[in-house]
């Protein structure tokens, strides 16, 4: 069994052109957001439709933490289809975590992967946070994730821990 680590790095206005946009998620996007967590994690990590579906919609009325519609992010296929997302906490509603804003999902469609969406996300998350005044964002991952670790530390993410509450 593995264990969770944390990583939190600065917010800041993006420097890199997007080249696939996204917009910002609304309550409308909670069905399309469950059934794109199904497709990305399968069973497994997301349950049931009914299951994503209350996870989504329990993150939207802040079961977890204060939930930032406008700095989660969606992108869309040209169907109109989501196909990646990030889901943003103002706070995650747990101790252990630095006080934060909190990547509380990141998830991309299996069919849209290795395309760079998931760090054009957290990109395009991190500016909309600074823009918004926050300084600081924050993740946790199973350690044993290299993907999820390798892009979060390409995008200047640090290791946090409790007794180390500084960048």
């Amino acid at each position: 069994m593995t264990g969770n680590i944390t990583l939190i790095a600065r917010t800041a206005p993006t420097t890199r052109q997007v080249t696939t946009p996204s917009r910002s998620v609304t309550q409308d996007d909670a069905a399309a957001l469950a059934q794109l967590l199904l497709e990305a994690y399968g069973t497994e990590k997301g349950g049931s439709q009914e299951r994503a579906e209350a996870v989504i919609r329990d993150a939207f009325e802040g079961a977890y933490g204060p939930f930032l519609a406008e700095q989660s992010q969606l992108v869309e296929d040209e169907q109109g289809h989501p196909v990646a997302a990030a889901i943003v906490l103002e706070r995650r509603r747990d101790t252990t975590l630095p006080d934060a804003p909190y990547l509380f999902e990141l998830f991309t469609a299996s069919s849209h992967r290795r395309r760079g969406l998931a760090e054009q996300l957290v990109r395009q998350v991190m500016a909309a946070l600074h823009e918004s005044g926050y300084e600081e964002v924050c993740v946790r991952i199973p350690e044993d994730n290299s993907a999820a670790l390798a892009l979060y530390l390409t995008l200047d993410f640090n290791r946090w821990t409790p007794e180390h509450d500084e960048l």
